[in-house]
């Protein structure tokens, strides 16, 4: 997604993401729409190459990092999707407890 600078008649500026569809979609500031500055555009470099851990194969880019990790289920350290919190399941609980009472008293 494209990153625009909108800047108010006031003086207030905010970095502003928003699809292409949406170019003219930008927020109100002092009770009136914002206007689009011109900014210098960011750029991320490419990654460094590197061997795969997993494979011993050579990644040279990002998008073969990307579709390298997808092909053997890797996930890098801190892009995990957490799993919820689903808390104790008592009826578990209570089919364990009744096992452990009849071992117990027979």
């Amino acid at each position: 997604m494209p990153l625009y600078r909108a800047v108010c008649h006031c003086g207030h500026a905010e970095d502003v993401f928003r699809a292409v569809k949406d170019y003219n979609d930008l927020p109100h500031h002092c009770g009136q729409q914002m206007t689009r500055a011109v900014c210098a555009p960011a750029v991320i470099a490419d990654i460094q190459p590197y061997r795969s851990m997993a494979t011993g194969e050579f990644i040279e880019g990002r998008s073969q990092h990307r579709d390298h990790l997808k092909r053997h289920g890797l996930v890098e350290v801190g892009n995990e999707t957490p799993k919820p919190y689903e808390g104790p399941k008592l009826g578990d609980i209570k089919k364990d407890l009744a096992e452990a009472c009849h071992r117990v008293l027979g």
